[in-house]
């Protein structure tokens, strides 16, 4: 099928869910009272309908063969379960167990597909466990859970094409559980979650953990769990393969859009070129940056409870790194997108609505634009004289503004003291 069929066929699901997110905001009452009764039940039915279907209709009945990193991930779970050594033995950009995990469903079906519906089935356990943590707190919570399986970028991301940056927070939502349980004496297990987090998912986590060490009260206590579990394991991955093991760290030559960079280089071009040489550098600058926001935000609230600003430092963290380091794939929004809907959209509000609508849009037609026009590179302001650059340009410029949007609602989350009231 051509990509220019499949795209349209994008826009009207896109458009078909996007009218479906009215309907859930308009029968609030419904999903309020379903929230006190048949939850499980009401919840299942929604993953039927938006992801179990469509994989079934998609994949089974029409046949598609899946897109998108789907083919790589086959690649590595093929190698993997054939007893492959990670990184001697076969490409891999993940966490060393990665490829070992996803291989598991191959056992099953040996074909792609099947990693499509291992994406879905973790996407939904990590969603209903997110609404068990916001429920009690919200009454609304399970229109959030509807809100956020509605949202055209997460369906087109995992349902679609398979994507797994929502284990992120599959990690994420382990921790914030862990904190709300423990209040004291919480850093060996939090250090414990983040070493799993480094050696399954990859080595971008680690992005979280500064500003995680300055929200804990016994930061030593942690640094040392995780030196407890990672010197081992890198120990021993340099015993087996040498410096193999770095293989994840080296990919952030590729440059991505949208981010700052990608919206600003025509301005920095005037001053200094930006080649595969130095292309790093880019990075390096743009990390400084993402670890700059949530430190900054972790020190203004280094004094309220963790648990209350964990989210929020979540957010910042993978968020920042969309807007500032230049090589961050589009499919990261997914790592916190789910989260952004619980702790920051209000659905009472119209711009919160139509903003993180506008995102979950810009995430469809966007990388879509951009690869269709060839993936340029804006290095000089002549491009811009051609409207179909201009448009690519402008959707990047918005997708941007969205995100620091996201950013901002997030400061504010985690540095603000919540005013409690009673009735």
């Amino acid at each position: 099928m051509p990509i220019i069929t499949v795209f349209y066929i994008k826009l009207f699901l896109s458009a078909l869910l996007t009218a479906t997110i009215f309907w859930t905001l308009w029968k609030a009452d419904y999903f309020e009272k379903w929230q006190k009764k048949n939850d499980l039940t009401v919840y299942l039915l929604g993953v039927t309908l938006l992801r179990i279907l469509p994989w079934i209709g998609i994949f089974v009945i029409l046949n598609f063969e899946p897109r998108g990193d789907v083919p790589f991930f086959f690649y590595k779970a093929e190698h993997a379960k054939l007893g492959g050594f990670v990184y001697r033995d076969f490409w891999s950009y993940h966490a060393p167990l990665f490829s070992y995990i996803i291989s598991l469903p191959l056992w099953l079906w040996h074909n792609p597909r099947i990693i499509v519906l291992l994406m879905i089935v973790v996407e939904s356990i990590i969603v209903w466990f997110t609404y068990k943590s916001y429920k009690p707190i919200k009454s609304n919570a399970l229109q959030l859970a509807f809100v956020y399986l509605l949202l055209p970028a997460t369906f087109m991301y995992i349902a679609i094409d398979g994507q797994e940056e929502i284990w992120f927070w599959g990690v994420g939502i382990g921790m914030l559980s862990y904190l709300n349980k423990k209040r004291e004496n919480y850093e060996v297990g939090l250090g414990l979650l983040f070493a799993l987090a480094l050696i399954t998912l990859k080595a971008t986590f680690v992005f979280l953990l500064p500003s995680l060490l300055i929200v804990v009260k016994r930061p030593l206590r942690m640094l040392f769990t995780l030196a407890a579990v990672g010197l081992p394991l890198v120990g021993f991955m340099y015993y087996q393969i040498g410096d193999l093991f770095l293989m994840p760290i080296r990919h952030t030559e590729q440059l991505m859009t949208p981010n700052l960079f990608s919206i600003l280089r025509p301005i920095i071009e005037l001053f200094i070129e930006i080649n595969s040489q130095n292309s790093t550098l880019v990075n390096w600058v743009g990390l400084f940056f993402t670890l700059l926001v949530p430190c900054g935000a972790a020190l203004k609230a280094r004094n309220r409870p963790i648990n209350e600003t964990f989210p929020g430092l979540f957010i910042l963290t993978f968020c920042s790194m969309m807007i500032f380091q230049a090589s961050a794939p589009g499919a990261y929004v997914i790592s916190f997108l789910v989260i952004v809907v619980f702790q920051l959209v209000d659905v009472d509000n119209w711009s919160d609505v139509l903003l993180v609508l506008a995102l979950g849009w810009l995430t469809v037609v966007q990388p879509f634009v951009n690869v269709y026009l060839g993936q340029p590179e804006y290095t000089s302001f002549l491009f811009f004289k051609e409207p179909r650059y201009l448009f690519d340009i402008f959707l990047q410029i918005v997708n941007v503004l969205c995100f620091v949007w996201i950013v901002v609602k997030a400061w504010n989350d985690v540095v603000k003291i919540k005013t409690i009231t009673t009735a």
